[in-house]
């Protein structure tokens, strides 16, 4: 099964001095299949970022509400950049693969 593994490094700045960090396999993780997809449209890359980004916004619990404002999170923020990030360097190296016929 083709899928691309989400992972939320939420926090990092925060938690940079801490010896106490989470390390990657702790991190929530989501995985996106894209074996339905043909990556080598446009149509199939804009249908993965997508699901990309719900996976994102699942991983970083965006749809939680936090009581007593309307403001948004900067950890959110932050969780939902690296989410981002890190999808696009899988996407990035899946078309790659794709392209080299893999």
């Amino acid at each position: 099964m083709k899928t691309l593994a989400i992972a939320s490094a939420t926090l990092a700045l925060a938690f940079t001095a801490s010896p106490a960090l989470a390390s990657s396999s702790d991190l929530p993780t989501k995985d996106v299949s894209y074996a339905d997809l043909n990556l080598n449209t446009p149509q199939g890359q804009a249908r993965l970022e997508t699901r990309l980004e719900s996976a994102a916004r699942s991983v970083c619990r965006s749809h939680e509400r936090r009581s007593g404002t309307r403001i948004r999170s900067p950890h959110l923020d932050a969780c939902l950049a690296n989410a981002r990030a890190s999808a696009k360097k899988q996407m990035a190296a899946v078309m790659a693969d794709q392209r080299r016929g893999g």
